[in-house]
């Protein structure tokens, strides 16, 4: 028998906002990004709103050290004070009954390492970005960690580590996670938006906010 996981969304999960939102407008504060570039990528988005989750050309020809110092800073100070309490007990109590933590997230890997080591998870799936000569590309690497995919990134991970899916929990807050709650033996609407609440109610998983 496998071990049983607790996944954890995390953006209005596990923290209230999108993390990658808050350092957008971090890197904008500290002068990493000029407002003339913030708002040509917030045009692009705007104009390709299908790339919206996985455009990371702000980030392009931007030092790699520089940005994992910066993305610690913005974690400390925007991120960390936004997570939330009962969230927080929810992992303890997980953690308490030996269960696995895992955060499995789209948004940027680099950022919530942290959270990763603040909660003292066990494994962090999350958008991993291309590098090339010290320098991001704007690139994602790998499966991008949305929809369908997160449910591949979870089925290799308990492929690797012998977790048992359908003794398993997992929390989400969108209809995005709808994939992973079919193959997971006990789903958690967390803050869920209409369209996962309405299912929520249909499938009679439970409903809970933090």
């Amino acid at each position: 028998m496998g071990s049983v996981a607790a996944i954890f969304d995390v953006d209005q999960t596990l923290v209230q906002g999108h993390t990658e939102r808050l350092f957008f407008w971090y890197l904008l504060r500290q002068g990493r990004l000029s407002l003339p570039q913030a708002l040509s990528f917030l045009g692009r988005l705007a104009s390709h709103p299908q790339e919206r989750f996985r455009d990371k050309s702000y980030l392009e020809g931007l030092g790699v050290e520089d940005i994992i110092r910066l993305a610690e800073k913005c974690y400390q100070e925007a991120i960390s004070p936004r997570l939330s309490v009962r969230g927080l007990a929810c992992v303890r109590e997980h953690q308490a009954k030996g269960h696995k933590i895992v955060l499995l997230t789209g948004s940027l890997s680099f950022l919530l390492l942290p959270l990763k080591e603040e909660l003292g998870a066990d494994w962090l799936i999350a958008t991993e970005l291309a590098q090339n000569n010290g320098k991001f590309t704007g690139q994602i690497a790998g499966l991008h960690p949305r929809g369908e995919n997160k449910l591949r990134l979870l089925m290799e991970l308990s492929r690797l580590q012998g977790l048992d899916l359908s003794q398993s929990y997992a929390y989400g807050d969108h209809i995005q996670d709808l994939y992973l709650f079919r193959h997971i033996g006990h789903p958690v609407a967390v803050n869920p938006s209409w369209r996962l609440k309405r299912l929520a109610q249909r499938y009679h998983w439970p409903i809970r906010y933090f």
